[in-house]
């Protein structure tokens, strides 16, 4: 789950069985609630929720309830009953206006939501998701055409600093896969903005195309740029990831970003990157950027290959309390926050996108 999380095309069959074992086993719980986010939560999923958030401990109750923040606005309102207790009043009218909402009045809104984005002193990420939903909206009816793309990002590739609509944008373009943009998206990965990063980042994932991995490739040789870069193309499956993966470890002389693309190339979960991996853990040292001993031991272990030092990776694995994720991060009770955790700053990013960069 943890080499899947940014990874679009987890079958939503999946999601549900994941689920199901959340609640049969509590062990699993939070490290299952916090993986699962970025996968499709359908309605047998919702059932799911539905069914066995009432019995659950309050430890974890936050994690589940958040899932729903990722429904559809049609699904929501298919479950408003029994949904009621867990989502936001306000919502509910947005879902309605977006549901039922003519094309100028969604259009309206949405221009609004852009407004008070831009209006308020600092990030709101609850009224951005709002922006995204509305957004989705108009992508999915149709009330969004490549030319209002083009006008918009036009005018924001000439600004040093993209606007709230440039960002949606972005996330628009991912939304329609409109693959003339691949090259315009790769280029915005040395920005110093990290949520137009992220939406980029999801955005070029989403084409799951060797011709994103080809002109991300000389971001990762960049140091502004590799953490982004590496993000996307670990996260697009292909032979020719890995193998740019593997290029660009050869090449990188930091030890910094070496761990950052043998942790890509880990979870590629590729045979092809088993060579490489080994002889990177032959180096006496580590970066404190990534835990290795979690990545290579998780790595070996699904592809079931043997190791000498696969018990030491276990072990320290374990000390870090990485392995048993119930020791590890859970963000409300100010424990240590992993990389790949919700950052605790409230940003919605990931804590090794924002706070821990």
């Amino acid at each position: 789950m943890y080499a899947l999380h940014d990874y679009p095309e987890v079958p939503a069959d999946w999601t549900n069985e994941f689920l199901k074992e959340a609640f049969r086993k509590r062990e699993k719980q939070t490290s299952i609630l916090i993986y699962v986010e970025n996968q499709t939560i359908n309605e047998e999923a919702v059932n799911h929720l539905i069914e066995n958030i009432p019995k659950m401990d309050q430890s974890n109750l936050h994690l589940a309830v958040k899932l729903f923040d990722h429904l559809s606005p049609e699904l929501a309102l298919t479950y408003r009953n029994q949904l009621e207790g867990y989502i936001d009043k306000a919502l509910w009218s947005l879902y309605e206006q977006i549901v039922n909402g003519t094309e100028k009045e969604v259009m309206i809104l949405y221009r609004k939501t852009i407004q008070d984005l831009d209006r308020v002193n600092t990030f709101q990420h609850d009224l951005y998701i709002q922006a995204k939903k509305l957004a989705s909206s108009l992508v999915q009816r149709g009330w969004i055409t490549k030319t209002d793309i083009d006008r918009t990002m036009k005018k924001e590739s000439n600004e040093k600093w993209f606007s709230f609509e440039g960002i949606l944008t972005v996330y628009m373009i991912g939304l329609l896969k409109l693959d003339t943009y691949i090259p315009l998206l790769a280029g915005l990965l040395d920005r110093d903005d990290d949520l137009l990063l992220e939406e980029v980042s999801v955005a070029l994932i989403g084409f799951q195309s060797d011709e994103v991995v080809k002109v991300v490739e000389p971001f990762l040789k960049k140091q502004d740029s590799i953490i982004y870069a590496t993000s996307v193309v670990e996260n697009i499956k292909t032979d020719f990831a890995v193998q740019v993966l593997i290029n660009a470890y050869q090449v990188t002389e930091e030890i910094e970003d070496q761990d950052l693309l043998i942790e890509a190339l880990c979870h590629q979960l590729s045979m092809e990157a088993l060579p490489t991996i080994r002889e990177h853990m032959k180096k006496e040292y580590t970066s404190s950027l990534v835990e290795m001993e979690q990545a290579v031991y998780s790595y070996y272990r699904i592809l079931g290959e043997d190791h000498p030092e696969l018990d030491v990776w276990r072990r320290a694995a374990l000390e870090m309390g990485l392995v048993e994720f119930q020791d590890a991060v859970t963000n409300v009770n100010g424990n240590k926050v992993g990389r790949n955790d919700p950052c605790p700053c409230g940003s919605g990013k990931k804590y090794k996108k924002c706070c821990g960069k």
